[in-house]
């Protein structure tokens, strides 16, 4: 009897409002480098903000318009520029436009970074070698006049890739390299027609892009986007609530590993909080399963939330019904399908996921 009565205490548990319980946006109200502003947003939030419809673009909008400052823009996360080894641009030390087929960039004689033709322009490179599990570089200066698609070429048949320069520190180490040498290629190039967000976020969203032919962009307060790469503008950053464990762990482990260090395992109770998990998994390439906050009932076989919220209305069980009672495995997890879809799904309580917590 006493059993029954937690089971209808628990019925009873009001639904959590979820509106924008697992991201939030912040404006670094202080004119900043694009250099500045990536490391102030990791440095305090999650990144620079990725935009993923129109009407986030108009949320943020009304941030710059609210804000005290009288800056116009604020720096967001769009770039169209990439390193030859796929990797985002998270560091910037050029002040020319890319226009006019000059898209791939070479650290000139006066050692700032300048655009050249990629095909048709011909200049010594230098290449990198990276040991598996290891953060650092090794660079190799090559003296043969060579453009930028055949340099490319060549370092990844006989190195690792053209160098990317992710900081001033390696910025330092490939300008000592050198040693004096003449003007040369590194791996940046530009794309006039992509978009690539530095925190690795999957967004199809754009905006037509006035200005400059640059990497970075920025957000006006009239809701357009503009390419930048030396203004000092604000910061818009985003937060997220959502951990994911580098380790994988038991379901029983991840709530005690949750519990510990965060807010608890992760609840979904709207299709805003699954679109902001499905979101987070894109970004770090998790295809799953990981473990979230559900567990079923092995007496009365109903399913709920470990924060002792109740399931429902909205779900996402794969099949588009919850497991059953008999043939359940008792513990939820979110898995992608082959259609790209991300769906809750039972999984046996002692296999080994990651595990996402919230955090608040």
């Amino acid at each position: 009897m006493a059993l029954l009565s937690v089971l209808f205490l628990l019925w009873g548990v009001p639904l959590l409002n979820a509106t924008g319980r697992l991201r939030s946006f912040h404006l670094i109200d202080t004119k900043m480098t694009i250099n500045d502003a990536l490391k102030a947003c990791r440095r305090n939030y999650t990144d620079l903000v990725t935009i993923y419809d129109e009407k986030e673009n108009m949320e943020l909008v009304d941030i710059l318009n609210k804000s005290v400052s009288r800056e116009n823009n604020g720096w967001i996360g769009a770039s169209s520029c990439k390193w030859s080894n796929g990797d985002s641009v998270t560091f910037i030390n050029t002040s020319s436009r890319f226009n006019g087929g000059k898209d791939c960039g070479a650290i000139n004689t006066r050692r700032s970074w300048e655009p050249f033709n990629c095909s048709s322009t011909k200049m010594y490179f230098i290449c990198y070698d990276q040991d598996p599990g290891q953060q650092s570089y090794n660079y190799s200066l090559i003296r043969e006049n060579k453009t930028w698609i055949d340099a490319q070429l060549f370092c990844r048949e006989n190195h690792t890739n053209l160098v990317s320069i992710r900081n001033e520190t390696e910025n330092k180490q490939v300008m000592d390299a050198v040693n004096g040498s003449n003007s040369f290629w590194i791996g940046l190039r530009y794309n006039h027609y992509s978009i690539y967000w530095l925190d690795g976020g999957r967004s199809d969203y754009t905006q037509n892009i006035s200005s400059s032919e640059a990497c970075f962009t920025h957000l006006s307060k009239s809701g357009s986007w503009f390419h930048a790469n030396i203004a000092d503008q604000p910061a818009l950053c985003y937060k997220s609530f959502i951990h994911v464990s580098e380790t994988k762990m038991s379901w029983e482990e991840a709530l005690d590993y949750c519990d510990s260090n965060y807010s608890g395992l992760l609840t979904i109770q709207s299709e805003k909080d699954q679109t902001e998990t499905e979101r987070e998994l894109k970004r770090r390439s998790i295809s799953g399963p990981v473990w979230v906050g559900l567990r079923q009932s092995r007496l009365f076989g109903f399913w709920m939330w470990t924060n002792g919220f109740q399931m429902g209305p909205w779900t996402n069980w794969k099949g588009g019904s919850q497991p059953e009672h008999q043939i359940s495995q008792h513990c939820g997890a979110i898995e992608e399908e082959e259609d790209g879809q991300y769906k809750w799904c039972d999984k046996d309580c002692r296999k080994m996921f990651r595990v996402l917590c919230e955090m608040k």
